[in-house]
């Protein structure tokens, strides 16, 4: 097993032992865009098994004048505890929690392709010794609806 560095990591599109594994959201059918958010798994520097979590902006849009960083934090996982994320997703905002709000990761993306009915989502796995079992839940929201209110106060 690798050991993990934050200066050589390349985010999602690499292949370790036990992952990146997670999923791609704002992704266009062609995967073009796509943010992926993921776990990883690896060695630390003590030789301890490290768990990360990471949102990697790196191919999030085809825009060339916004930043596209890699956002990494390790997040504590329990012995017996299933890896367990929640992603909230509107049109360029993706919050992602980690453990039930261990460890949280706010996003803005600037999509140009992966925007309205073309933004998909997909699982994804590129550890090299790991199956991951994944169980996934979508939920849809409506817009919001703000209704104005009269600048007069009736009396």
């Amino acid at each position: 097993m690798e050991m993990f560095s934050y200066s050589t990591a390349g985010g999602a599109a690499n292949q370790g032992a036990l992952g990146p594994f997670g999923l791609l959201v704002l992704a266009d059918e062609s995967l073009s865009e796509q943010t992926p958010i993921y776990f990883y798994v690896a060695k630390g520097a003590e030789g301890k098994l490290k768990t990360f979590f990471c949102a990697d902006e790196s191919r999030s849009s085809k825009a060339t004048d916004v930043m596209k960083p890699i956002y990494r934090s390790t997040v504590p996982v329990l012995k017996g505890e299933k890896f367990s994320m929640r992603i909230l997703v509107d049109h360029s905002i993706v919050e992602s929690f980690a453990q039930r709000g261990r460890t949280c990761i706010t996003s803005r993306i600037y999509p140009t392709k992966a925007i309205y009915e073309d933004t998909k989502i997909f699982l994804f796995n590129n550890a090299t010794e790991a199956n991951i079992i994944a169980s996934l839940k979508i939920w849809q929201m409506d817009s919001a609806y703000i209704h104005s209110y009269p600048t007069e106060l009736i009396m």
